[in-house]
């Protein structure tokens, strides 16, 4: 199973390339079920906020990914959630894991975008996982003052509400970091702007015609051609 983690840039200031706050309970539960399975870290923005992925790497995390994009503080959490989920349908992540709190005042818009640009289920609020098998997973939600064990078929998006020890295996300091790979948000097979195409996983030509409809029949009639 390929589980990811997404990671938010480092806020100026002195915490300095310090894993953010909100992402700690989800790096925590990633590096805890990363056992048998691959793990990546995810995380969009410039060369310059690499620290947390540098990090995540020091922690036994085998793989970083950056997907290359500029200002992402000042970005909406429709486009933060089109950039991450570039780079996670490019490593192919079956499950991921997220902060509550994002660039939305936690409401958890962010990781609900990733979702529907993956065509993933969504839930939040998790504070227990457990991998059943391959395509499944098991997960212990709090919502409306209840706590609610859902069985989940992957891809899915997990936001993590709560802290656990983190399992971190010391790293043996004479093997070098792996290299942290970039994905150009301006490689043609992965553009922010074809929502049609990243909402239902067909391929799709550069170039289209306009067509004009005039009804909401027409317009799901529309998309659903391939």
């Amino acid at each position: 199973m390929n589980i990811a983690v997404c990671l938010r840039a480092p806020p100026p200031g002195p915490e300095g390339d310090a894993i953010a706050r909100g992402d700690g309970p989800a790096l925590a539960h990633a590096l805890d079920l990363a056992a048998g399975h691959k793990l990546t870290a995810v995380l969009g923005g410039t060369s310059m906020e690499e620290g947390p992925l540098r990090l995540a790497l020091g922690m036994n995390v085998e793989r970083a990914v950056r997907v290359a994009a500029d200002d992402l503080a000042a970005a909406d959490f429709h486009t933060i959630g089109q950039v991450l989920a570039i780079g996670l349908r490019r490593i192919g992540a079956d499950l991921i894991l997220t902060g509550v709190r994002s660039d939305d005042e936690g409401l958890g818009a962010a990781p609900a975008a990733i979702a529907r640009h993956l065509g993933a289920a969504y839930v939040a609020a998790v504070e227990e996982i457990a991998i059943v098998d391959e395509r499944h997973v098991e997960v212990v939600a709090r919502g409306g003052g209840r706590k609610r064990r859902l069985s989940v078929k992957l891809p899915a998006v997990l936001t993590v509400a709560t802290l656990r020890p983190m399992q971190v295996r010391p790293r043996d300091p004479t093997r070098p970091l792996p290299p942290i790979e970039v994905i150009p948000l301006g490689d043609p097979e992965s553009t922010v702007v074809r929502r049609r195409t990243e909402l239902l996983g067909r391929p799709e030509p550069a170039s289209r015609g306009v067509q004009t409809v005039n009804s909401l029949a027409a317009l799901v009639a529309a998309l659903d051609r391939g």
